[in-house]
């Protein structure tokens, strides 16, 4: 009885509405009366096989009526199947059973591990794909992998009908179009990726592909083009609404978990094994502890295998390891890794050192907190910063230079299609002509570029970013507590989902955000919400495009090389390498030496940090704003005074100085010092006009004054504390000054109080002879 003419309802695939292998009779084993008949018609071949074939087909109609349903349901024609027949019937003796008992393996004796294998008994090229797909309708074959190469669109086709294939792969191609994807994807890898799962799923309806079909197509395809086409297929079939997720990317069984605990001892592995199980700390950190604690293994296994068990670890030992730190080299205790090729051998930066310190505080922490280790020392003291790297981690904003970073603000702005490279040489037709089909659209980039230009946002900020995260002030608003107006559209506020160490909040951008955001979310395509690892949450990501979010780390390896070719300017700086987050402390620092700055606790919440000892680490003053505000304080003129000195060349050409007759002569404003240790006089700043000492007014200093063979020169004086207080504080501290240096002999001898008392008393001289030769006078 034919399928076709028997059918009856069922709830197995759609696939067996056309072939229904339920209406068979499916026993692996072959009857006496089967197996004489194949005998003979195998003993036949060489005279007619074909008629043998028809002569037996009343004992051989519970195997041959399949394969003739299977033939009409597929549209092959019985001419180019009848060696077909033959195989079945040939490898049936040869095993002893039906075809319904085979295994994928030993289908291969029926279809050929390769093409030329099967032709050798003179069958078509057809004839072969067809007994693939036989094995595909009948559930004999699943993988296809050791039948060698075929195509699993032909098929596929044979298998279920062309038309309801074709119509789904339009289907599927039209649906990733939209979602961004072209080129080779579309037209060829997808078709047959789509096709390779209807096969495994049994149906050629979107609708009856399963992510379990899809995992073992990614799982048995020997093509690794295959296993990434399955991914960007899920997405379209997500987007659909036939799954509820796509597919995770692909990653190869056993790495790196396998490669990264080379070396480690076992029981030091199933300890960090269990508490990477266990712990709660965000995936990232959870990552890098445990590559950490692979580190300490490889070093226990060579110098301390005892500490294997870490019940075992004391402060001797933990002693031990911070040392071994110290010394430590890049790579010594790493597995070979291509990023350590440039730094292999050097010292570890003070970061690294801290980090690993870090990883066994966490590490043994939470195991003596969840009581799994006694609590025998305190991991917190043993593993400790020590001083010499804990000065090392002071804050060190690394701006970029401000000339890059102008050039990186300009070409972010002005990003054309040019700029941005394609995945592979694809062309599309737009607007009627060949154009370039960048992997992101142009808005997504030019978008992406300016938030990281302007917002100041961490990478893996900027990656979570919801859409509609841009909002608009659309009126005037006046600033609480003043009369300030913040005008409409001067800025824009954006929407910062959960930060590193902060909950979700808002901060103003500049309006060049917004309308590059919102120009990309014009254009963007509808896709399925995706979730946020950080928060649990099934959101639209905005920078999201072929049914996946932008990775964290495409700023650096991709949109930054992208500016910097665009600018003209090499990826790295006068301070290393530019990354995403050097865009950061640059803002910051930016913000804080502005001609009206943002505060050191305004830039804490526009950055989102919890401390502003964490914005510490972000900003630096200019080096040039310092210098004015260095200026500014007159620092140099604050301990240094300068005096204008006179120099009697005549009196040094004629030798009189070598006499020891003056000739330097110090200005003190008010007169002349002739002593040539002026500036080591204790008295310079109030003297008390010992034998050296020439007024101004007086006819000598006049004649000083007058001299035509004087040279001019300006002398830098040091100033003690207490003349520097005398200077800054004035008369007050001036007496004081005089008072002290009463005592204090002058350069020509006597003390300032004695020279007080001399002056006093030829004063009284004076004033005594005046009177008496008033007197005499008046007597006279």
């Amino acid at each position: 009885m034919k399928a076709n003419t028997a059918r009856r309802k069922t709830n197995k695939p759609r696939r067996k509405a056309g072939f229904d292998i339920s209406l068979y009779d499916r026993n692996p084993k072959l009857t006496a009366v089967e197996r004489r008949a194949i005998k003979s018609v195998l003993r036949q071949r060489e005279i007619n096989y074909r008629d043998y074939i028809l002569k037996f087909g009343r004992e051989l109609s519970r195997l041959l009526q399949p394969i003739e349903d299977a033939e009409m349901f597929s549209g092959s024609r019985n001419h180019h199947l009848t060696g077909t027949r033959y195989k079945l019937l040939k490898v049936m003796d040869a095993l002893g059973k039906s075809y319904w008992a085979f295994s994928e393996e030993e289908w291969e004796l029926v279809a050929g591990k390769t093409l030329a294998d099967f032709k050798q008994d003179g069958t078509s090229n057809s004839g072969r794909s067809f007994l693939i797909a036989f094995g595909y309708l009948i559930g004999r074959v699943k993988s296809g992998n050791n039948l060698g190469h075929f195509s699993s669109q032909v098929v596929a086709r044979k298998a279920f009908g062309a038309k309801a294939v074709n119509e789904s792969i339009e289907r599927i191609q039209g649906e990733l179009i939209r979602l961004g994807y072209c080129g080779k994807l579309v037209r060829k890898r997808v078709p047959n990726s789509i096709c390779r799962a209807f096969l495994v799923c049994g149906s050629a309806r979107l609708e009856d592909v399963t992510l379990e079909g899809l995992e073992y197509v990614r799982n048995n395809s020997i093509s690794q083009l295959a296993r990434r086409t399955v991914v960007p297929l899920s997405r379209a079939l997500s987007t659909l609404g036939i799954l509820a997720n796509p597919l995770k990317p692909y990653i190869p069984v056993g790495w790196p978990e396998n490669r990264s605990s080379v070396g480690v001892p076992d029981e030091w592995l199933e300890w960090a094994k269990r508490w990477r199980k266990t712990t709660t700390v965000e995936p990232l950190t959870r990552k890098n502890v445990f590559y950490c604690l692979m580190k300490v293994g490889r070093w226990m296994s060579e110098n301390r295998p005892e500490l294997a068990d870490p019940a075992k670890w004391t402060y001797e030992s933990a002693a031990e390891y911070v040392a071994s730190l110290m010394t430590e080299t890049v790579g010594q205790w790493s597995v070979p890794n291509r990023a350590h090729n440039n730094s292999r051998g050097k010292p570890l930066a003070p970061r690294t050192m801290a980090g690993n310190l870090s990883a066994m505080r966490t590490f043994f922490g939470e195991c003596q907190e969840w009581g799994w280790l006694s609590r025998e020392f305190n991991p917190h003291r043993a593993f400790k910063n020590p001083k010499s790297i804990q000065v090392k981690l002071a804050p060190d904003p690394r701006v970029i230079d401000d000339d890059v970073w102008a050039k990186l603000m300009w070409a972010g702005l002005n990003l054309t299609l040019e700029d941005l490279p394609c995945n592979s040489r694809i062309y599309s037709r737009v607007g009627g002509q060949a154009g370039r089909v960048p992997y992101y659209p142009l808005e997504m980039m030019r978008a992406l570029a300016v938030v990281w230009l302007f917002a100041g946002l961490r990478s893996n900020e900027i990656s979570r970013l919801r859409l509609g995260c841009v909002r608009w002030q659309r009126e005037d608003v006046t600033i609480p507590g003043s009369n300030d107006v913040l005008k409409k559209d001067e800025v824009c506020l954006l929407d910062v989902p959960v930060s590193k160490t902060k909950h979700a909040f808002t901060k103003p951008v500049d309006i060049v955000v917004g309308e590059a955001v919102e120009a990309w979310q014009r254009v963007r395509p509808e896709q399925n919400p995706a979730l946020d690892k950080k928060t649990s949450e099934v959101v639209h990501f905005l920078f999201s495009y072929r049914g996946k979010g932008l990775s964290q780390f495409y700023i650096n390896k991709t949109l930054i090389p992208i500016l910097c070719r665009k600018a003209n300017i090499p990826e790295s700086d006068s301070k290393g390498r530019i990354t995403s987050h050097r865009a950061r402390a640059t803002i910051a620092t930016q913000l804080f030496n502005a001609k009206d700055p943002l505060g050191l606790f305004d830039l804490q919440s526009w950055l989102g940090h919890s401390t502003p000892h964490s914005t510490q680490f972000y900003t630096n003053v200019y080096p040039t704003r310092l210098a004015k505000k260095y200026s500014e304080a007159d620092y140099f003129a604050r301990n240094v005074r300068t005096i204008e000195v006179l120099i009697d060349k005549d009196a040094i050409i004629s030798g009189a100085a070598a006499r020891g007759e003056p000739w330097q002569y110090y200005d003190l404003g008010h007169g002349w010092c002739t002593h040539a240790y002026f500036v080591e006089c204790p008295h310079r700043m109030a003297c008390p006009k010992c034998q050296f000492y020439v007024p101004k007014d007086s006819a000598k200093g006049q004649f000083i004054e007058g001299q035509a063979n004087l040279q001019e020169m300006l002398q830098r004086i040091p100033l003690t504390d207490d003349e520097r207080a005398a200077v800054e504080e004035g008369m007050e501290m001036f007496e004081s000054l005089c008072k002290r240096l009463e005592d204090v002999p002058t350069p020509a001898g006597p003390t300032a109080r004695q020279l007080i008392q001399l002056t006093r008393e030829k004063k009284d001289d004076s004033l005594q002879k005046g009177r008496i030769v008033k007197t005499g006078t008046r007597d006279s």
